[in-house]
């Protein structure tokens, strides 16, 4: 494989295939953009945020998210838990699951090629080497612990950018791969209702109420598409089932 590489989708065999090429290596991480054009950068490089001043507000972030977790005190782990709750961080999230970078890919319905993003480093980061993560250089690969159901569910794992507004296409190092995955947005919202159908939805993701509630949401909003009765009695079945298992 060249360094960096790019192909267009038009529908799940396509997708399938080339999904396959990546069984064999299991080094292999996947970030899905909604919009195609958008850079791999983090959270807090983009406006109206201020990468400049993100380690002020992650401890300023620490300090009250004590309260909801007394016996954590790893600042790796924090920030990873701060990212997967919506802190603007200078963490890029990935996953492990292709079928998760799909699903953040064409999550919402816009009139846009989506993208999935396949990235190749061999080496995580030694937290060991630093005094803090903010010493961190240049963009390295971060395997949080399981210190969130968020994290877990999702296959998580981490980019870490410093400076923060590093964009890993532009900065890809000579011993990794980056290729990119074009979905077509004549593709998009049918690859959505695929991914549901394989269980890959809002309720799998984020395996909580929020989740569910998102889920259900999912259901009403598109209900014309399942058109029989049939069909309706058997999601809601499923709908069921998801329930059933917050609980479990």
């Amino acid at each position: 494989m060249t360094n960096s590489t790019e192909k267009r989708i038009y529908n799940f065999r396509e997708l399938h295939e080339t999904f396959s090429e990546y069984r064999k290596d299991n080094v292999w991480l996947f970030r899905g953009h909604s919009d195609s054009t958008w850079k791999l950068i983090p959270k807090v490089a983009r406006s109206p945020y201020r990468e400049d001043r993100d380690k002020i507000f992650f401890d300023s972030w620490k300090r009250r998210a004590k309260e909801f977790l007394p016996n954590i005190n790893d600042d790796w782990t924090l920030l990873g838990i701060a990212q997967h709750h919506g802190l603007a961080t200078r963490l890029l999230d990935w996953t492990y699951n292709p079928l998760v970078a799909a699903f953040f890919a064409v999550q919402d319905f816009k009139e846009c090629d989506a993208a999935i993003f396949a990235y190749r480093d061999a080496y995580d980061v030694n937290v060991e080497d630093y005094t803090t993560l903010f010493d961190v250089e240049g963009i390295q690969k971060f395997k949080p612990n399981a210190s969130a159901r968020r994290i877990t569910s999702q296959g998580g794992i981490f980019t870490i950018h410093n400076p923060p507004h590093l964009d890993l296409e532009e900065n890809l190092r000579k011993d990794c791969n980056l290729e990119k995955i074009i979905i077509d947005k004549s593709y998009r919202r049918e690859l959505r209702f695929e991914l549901n159908h394989y269980g890959i939805n809002d309720v799998t993701i984020f395996p909580d109420l929020d989740g569910l509630s998102k889920h259900v949401n999912f259901y009403m909003e598109n209900k014309a598409f399942w058109s029989s009765k049939e069909i309706s009695d058997l999601e809601e079945a499923n709908l069921e089932e998801e329930v059933q298992k917050l609980y479990d």
